[in-house]
């Protein structure tokens, strides 16, 4: 599958009965893109002094603190990823200059403040929850009946990334490499369902995956694994130049013993082919010569 349509299982659309308009990655070359954007979930969790927020971010920090000092994370196991991003959004982000309070109040007639005198709460949990499926909905054409005190605002979680082949495919390797790390950041969104239980959770990325109106790849068809065994070779090509003349220019006497073992080091292999996931490998990479 290319991932260009709804799934033909699964949570196909909320328990509201509201359908979503399915996104399509978009696609340069052999490189793909996604954008998700899914809710968080409000208030605190079960037996926890934190909120879902919070542990969302407590989750999210400890993978950058550790891909900042250079060990590995769950990503690493997925070897199709060029670049991924991961951005809590908060209502005093996005609702920045905006008019969000109705220009009348229903409640007492009176003309609700404007945004200056009505600055949002520095916590999201200050924010009044609200049924977000009232019983009658107003004719289309119509304003809502809603007051200035039944405004309910909420953050989101938004990922980037930009990976390798198809959409689905990506998503199997996750579910596959990292699904139970991948959980722990996304249980903290509403509706989750988990990698285990794959075209449930298929469809959850479908449901909150967004448009994008433009990708640009500056190298469209060369693949993670392509990038990493040029990078390779141009580092083993450099210390092998550095080896064979002096500063000054004069060529070494033992060039050609040399060059042979510059060639025996960069002997590489296909590993994994043809999985999204495979990797190149050289002989040093196994402790050859």
């Amino acid at each position: 599958m290319n991932g260009t349509g709804p799934p033909k299982s699964g949570p196909a659309a909320p328990a509201n009965g509201r359908r979503y308009q399915w996104a399509t990655s978009k696609k340069v070359g052999r490189i793909s893109e996604l954008v998700v954007m899914a809710p968080i979930r409000r208030g605190g969790v079960p037996g926890e002094r934190r909120t879902f927020e919070e542990r969302l971010r407590a989750t999210i920090a400890n993978i950058a603190k550790r891909h900042e000092q250079g060990y590995p994370t769950e990503l690493d196991r997925v070897s199709t990823i060029h670049f991924g991003r991961m951005i809590v959004i908060r209502p005093d982000q996005y609702l920045d200059l905006s008019a969000f309070v109705p220009d009348e109040d229903p409640a007492n007639g009176k003309a609700a403040p404007g945004i200056d005198s009505a600055p949002l709460p520095d916590q999201i949990d200050d924010f009044k929850v609200i049924d977000a499926a009232p019983a009658k909905a107003p004719a289309r054409g119509t304003k809502a009946n809603i007051s200035a005190n039944d405004l309910a605002f909420r953050s989101w979680l938004l990922v980037l990334v930009v990976f390798d082949g198809d959409l689905k495919v990506y998503m199997r390797d996750i579910a596959q490499f990292v699904g139970k790390d991948f959980d722990n950041i996304f249980r903290n969104c509403e509706d989750y369902s988990e990698t285990k239980d794959f075209e449930n959770f298929w469809a959850w990325i479908r449901r909150f995956q967004i448009p994008t109106d433009f990708f640009y790849a500056a190298y469209p068809d060369l693949s993670v694994a392509r990038l990493k065994q040029l990078e390779m070779f141009k580092r083993r090509f450099d210390a092998f130049v550095a080896r064979v003349r002096s500063p000054r220019g004069p060529i070494v006497s033992s060039m050609d013993e040399m060059f042979d073992e510059f060639l025996r080091q960069n002997q590489q292999y296909a590993d994994g082919f043809p999985s999204p996931s495979g990797i190149y490998a050289s002989a040093d990479d196994q402790g050859g010569g």
